[in-house]
């Protein structure tokens, strides 16, 4: 499918070399209308993590009733950047929060700059998901319906935590919801029908060396002696695991670990769901819905996926 008009129509930024990068990328990002937050209730707090606290904000639907399913957001960012600020992270709880009738815990969890690195991340994802079920009737959640979920990085980070929730035997996820993840040390090799995809947006997404170098800056620089857990799709035991819904973008590179990830998941008789989502590119959720039908479409199907676990 030719890529959605939305992001087509900005292409042509990424060759103004006049503006920095990430002026191409704000202007490439820029909304098109003013978002309007449907009735949710937020509070910020810190979740205590070890010897340090993870900042996070919880989201409650208007009609706050008892026994709600509850949801662990990370928001992405190459474990890098990123923050609760982010569109994938306050406008996607609000949304989903709103249109799932659950609860949303979205985490700033530590990222990987001035000596942090993994395990950093993974650990503030454990605890994250520790203080939902430990908190899930104070809070108002079912403790058997606990999901987690992420876009990109938080979908590696997401997966990551699924493997420790089943191999620690705390079993707390009901399911587990990634979006355009990255799940393997170095990308799966790519498809020459991916292959052509990029090429139609040269100048945007992601490369191979560049996920790949990026990987092995997290890992403290060798991704080969890392501890398996950290990039799931590195998992060899993948049996056991919480349902797993993947939704890969068309025009994204990553979706080459998300496929791969699949035939993984398949392979070891997972639950599983794979959805594609055509004509975007990767983390085409860091908008506003109504700006952008994809992205509508996407936290429905999450919506779907919850509610239907």
């Amino acid at each position: 499918m030719p890529l959605h008009p939305l992001f087509a129509s900005r292409l042509s930024i990424f060759e103004d070399e006049t503006l920095s990068f990430e002026e191409q990328l704000a202007a490439f990002n820029a909304p098109l209308s003013e978002y309007a937050s449907p009735e949710v209730e937020t509070i910020d707090l810190e979740i205590v993590g070890g010897e340090h606290k993870i900042p996070a904000r919880l989201y409650w639907p208007k009609n706050n009733e008892p026994n709600l399913p509850g949801l662990v957001w990370f928001h992405g960012g190459g474990f890098t950047e990123g923050g609760l600020w982010q569109n994938e992270s306050d406008v996607v709880s609000r949304e989903l929060a709103h249109r799932a009738n659950l609860i949303v815990l979205a985490v700033d969890y530590r990222l990987c700059n001035n000596g942090i690195l993994f395990p950093a991340p993974q650990e503030d994802g454990v605890s994250s998901l520790q203080w939902m079920a430990k908190n899930a009737e104070k809070l108002g959640i079912d403790k058997s319906r606990i999901f987690i979920g992420g876009i990109s990085a938080g979908g590696a980070l997401a997966a990551s935590v699924t493997v420790q929730d089943r191999d620690s035997g705390n079993n707390f996820l009901a399911g587990a919801l990634l979006n355009c993840p990255i799940l393997h040390h170095k990308l799966p090799e790519l498809s020459e029908e991916l292959q052509g995809k990029l090429q139609e947006i040269h100048g945007f997404g992601l490369t191979s060396e560049y996920v790949d170098k990026r990987n092995e800056y997290l890992c403290g620089g060798n991704t080969a002696g890392s501890p398996k857990w950290w990039f799931a799709g590195e998992v060899e035991d993948l049996k056991g695991l919480a349902p797993i819904q993947i939704i890969n973008c068309e025009y994204d590179a990553l979706r080459a670990s998300g496929e791969r990830f699949a035939k993984q998941l398949s392979a070891a008789g997972a639950e599983l769901e794979v959805l594609f989502e055509p004509g975007t590119p990767h983390a085409h959720i860091n908008r506003f819905p109504q700006d952008c039908p994809p992205m509508d479409r996407t936290l429905n199907s999450m919506v779907g996926f919850i509610q239907n676990h």
